[in-house]
């Protein structure tokens, strides 16, 4: 269980319309509420069609007065593509961490290219991971959202039961097996990433 004295934590999740962000951010609202904690979850901004650009705030602990923060006041952002990351780093906080599916899809293009990504930047908040490759690998490319929300699983101090039961909320589907699969996938790559550094959110 979550020590429910800490401060609120805040979770801006970012993404492309048909990569899940919705989803994960409801998931992610499922699992602080099996941890018995205070969430609140903001409005979808930008556009849900394929390819626009979608983010939204999930934020959890006690007290919560909004929904939102501003600029700085993002703890983790969690971001499916790359252009989404960079657009919505302002929001983080300078001792915040970026979470970042290693793909880079061009404004308005239809798919990726190879000449898609920006030149590298030097953020020491960004950490990368392979989550596209990794649901590919598996034929599971609807499932990205899950390998990421496994990587942000390890940033926070909720238990595997409240996982558990937020991954069970709704009907089976017969990407179910992909979809544990990838978050298992998920949170081993963000454990070998802390051996590079210091969490964030201590579990």
């Amino acid at each position: 269980m979550s020590d429910p004295h800490a401060p609120p934590l805040t979770l801006l999740l970012a993404g492309l319309g048909g990569q899940g962000v919705v989803t994960a951010g409801d998931l992610l609202l499922c699992a602080a509420l099996h941890e018995g904690l205070e969430v609140k979850k903001s409005e979808i901004h930008g556009l849900s069609r394929r390819f626009g650009s979608v983010s939204c705030q999930v934020r959890v602990g006690s007290p919560l007065h909004s929904p939102l923060r501003g600029h700085g006041g993002v703890d983790i952002l969690l971001a499916l593509e790359g252009y989404e990351a960079l657009k919505q780093l302002p929001w983080l906080k300078n001792d915040g961490v970026a979470l970042v599916n290693q793909f880079w899809l061009r404004p308005g293009a239809a798919k990726a290219g190879a000449d898609a990504s920006p030149p590298p930047t030097n953020d020491p908040r960004l950490q990368w991971f392979p989550g596209t490759d990794e649901a590919h690998a598996i034929e599971a490319p609807r499932s990205l959202n899950f390998y990421m929300l496994g990587v942000v699983a390890e940033w926070l101090p909720f238990s595997d039961q409240s996982w558990e039961l937020a991954l069970a909320e709704g009907r089976p589907s017969a990407s179910s097996a992909a979809n544990r699969s990838l978050f298992e996938r998920g949170r081993s790559a963000a454990q070998l990433q802390y051996r590079r550094g210091p969490r964030v959110v201590p579990r």
